[in-house]
């Protein structure tokens, strides 16, 4: 393993001693050399990162929107590190994120990591806001491969709250335009593929429950020419590690999601 990272919605993250608590033992228990937070609201950033990751250094997006993406990264584990917040990705709408974009330097070679929390929605215009984020995530990956002479080995990791719910587009008579959320994950999939990279397995079907049962909404895409650690011992084992509030049952489950987050955490290590 080079190096590991995690992803996380922590749902409307507005900080509290013991859900501080809470968090950073996820955060911990999973060891990450890398880890993003998405959903900051109003948290004591400061005091999270001090108190309970003392060894990593930290940046954290700032705009006119709501909820802001905070990156960690171990302090001893990368020769350099490069933090740029990608505006481009709110698609023109400053209500939604930015993209997190954290390069790292290790053994002389250069990873991107860009952490995503798309727009959430099956309506129209927050169905065609993810396709347009995607999109100019496939554009970075073909920036970055000029870099390189244009061979297409760029190393980039997309990941995040994709939202991929799908599209519920209303026509006359109320009849619906149904666009399932499998079938845009396939899309997503198809496109990531064109782009020179993969969707990468998860071992959990979901990655958020409420009200409404679950759902499949984070995901990790990569480039192709990376490689990951498969997690079972088949050759096709998942690359990407699904904890949270799936790992749980009943009442602890139910406390996960009530004092913890309804998203659960996406781990992945770049072998």
């Amino acid at each position: 393993m080079k190096f590991s990272v995690l992803s996380w919605n922590i749902e409307h993250f507005k900080g509290g001693a013991t859900r501080l608590k809470k968090v950073a033992s996820h955060i911990k228990k999973q060891k990450p050399d890398v880890f993003a937070l998405l959903e900051i609201e109003n948290v004591n950033v400061r005091a999270l990162m001090e108190q309970a990751f003392a060894g990593y250094d930290f940046a954290l997006t700032d705009g006119p929107q709501v909820q802001e993406i905070l990156v960690g990264w171990r302090r001893t584990a990368f020769e350099q590190a490069v933090f740029s917040q990608k505006r481009e990705f709110d698609v023109g709408n400053d209500r939604l994120r930015p993209g997190a974009l954290l390069s790292l330097k290790l053994a002389g070679v250069w990873y991107n990591l860009l952490f995503l929390h798309t727009d959430s929605g099956t309506d129209a215009p927050a169905f065609g806001n993810r396709v347009e984020m995607f999109d100019k995530a496939w554009n970075l990956k073909a920036a970055l491969d000029r870099n390189l002479g244009g061979e297409g080995t760029s190393r980039l990791v997309v990941m995040g709250d994709l939202n991929t719910m799908g599209l519920m587009f209303p026509r006359p008579a109320k009849k619906f335009l149904r666009v399932d959320a499998p079938t845009e994950i396939a899309a997503l999939a198809e496109a990531a593929e064109g782009a020179g990279m993969q969707l990468l397995a998860k071992d959990r079907p979901t990655t958020w429950k409420g009200a409404s049962g679950e759902a499949n909404l984070d995901h990790a895409i990569a480039s192709a020419s990376l490689s990951f650690s498969r997690f079972g011992t088949a050759a096709d084992s998942p690359q990407v590690k699904v904890k949270g509030w799936p790992d749980l049952s009943g009442t602890a489950q139910a406390s996960f999601l009530a004092d913890v987050s309804d998203h659960a955490s996406l781990y992945l290590e770049i072998a």
